[in-house]
């Protein structure tokens, strides 16, 4: 008996861990030949495909649940949030330039370059890509899974709630462990970001907004000219160096390492919540432990 329940549940239905690593294990296998295809394009797109695909069968027999509940919904309600989030995404990124740039402690100088529609477009997709696939990855995957696993007569929804916020946030953090110039600092701060990407996702049920963030966030971050996640933009319209410490400004790994990102974080997680409350998708915050 021992030994069945450290694999399976008092439903006999085989326990989250065990499951994660299965599908981790498993996607890992059908998206590894993707590495042959030199177009990065093709990689993020066929890499999206084989996660959708790959969750759908995971929802009929391994974690046997309704596949919406990923928050891959494809109704109209999911491109309002979608385009809402690129909104929020790309204010929150302007306004932690013009922080920077207001207070000095980045120095901003235009970069005169010829742009490329095409390009900036097909970088716009290959972002979108990205957003797709970490947000259904981290959120509408892990986070489902931890807090149906944890959810008990012994833990409150609340509790249950946090549990799940917290460690699939730390996941995604530590998933970029892998990136240039990263760091202790750099794994928090990203955590706090994956905790942000997150709670629009537990209140809407839909992975939308949090989509639209990410892919604005990371899209805008490199447009300008910041360095994002450790890797430095080409063809930016500005030049941005910094000017004040590491803790504030995130150093050669980005903002998101600092605290103008944290501040970006919190004015995203605000203009969120402000929307979702305007539109009544929420008549009280703790309506996401229901």
């Amino acid at each position: 008996m021992k030994v069945k329940s450290l694999f399976f549940n008092d439903n006999s239905k085989l326990r989250t861990i065990w499951r994660v690593l299965i599908f981790s294990f498993a996607l890992s296998l059908a998206i590894s030949p993707l590495i042959l295809i030199e177009n990065s394009h093709l990689q993020f797109l066929g890499a999206t495909v084989i996660l959708i695909f790959g969750l759908y069968l995971n929802s009929k027999h391994l974690d046997k649940i309704d596949f919406s509940e990923y928050g891959l919904i494809f109704k109209r309600q999911s491109f309002v949030y979608l385009i809402i989030g690129v909104l929020i995404g790309t204010i929150s990124v302007a306004s932690m330039f013009f922080i920077g740039k207001t207070s000095g402690i980045l120095l901003i100088s235009e970069v005169k370059t010829d742009s490329n529609n095409g390009l900036i477009l097909l970088f716009g997709l290959k972002m979108l890509l990205v957003g797709i696939l970490e947000e259904t990855f981290f959120r509408g995957y892990l986070f489902t899974n931890i807090y149906k696993d944890v959810k008990s007569d012994r833990v409150t929804n609340r509790q249950g709630f946090l549990i799940a916020l917290l460690v699939s946030s730390l996941l995604f953090g530590f998933a970029h462990i892998s990136t240039n110039n990263v760091s202790i600092l750099s794994i928090t701060f990203l955590s706090i970001n994956g905790i942000v990407w997150c709670i629009p996702f537990a209140i809407t049920k839909n992975l939308g907004l949090s989509i639209g963030l990410h892919a604005a966030w990371n899209f805008t971050q490199t447009q300008l000219g910041f360095t994002m996640s450790g890797n430095k933009t080409t063809n930016p319209l500005y030049n941005i160096e910094n000017n004040a410490s590491t803790l504030l400004t995130g150093g050669e790994y980005g903002p998101e390492a600092g605290v103008l990102g944290l501040i970006g974080f919190t004015l995203m997680l605000m203009l969120s919540l402000g929307y979702l409350k305007l539109t009544r998708k929420i008549k009280r915050y703790n309506t996401i432990f229901d």
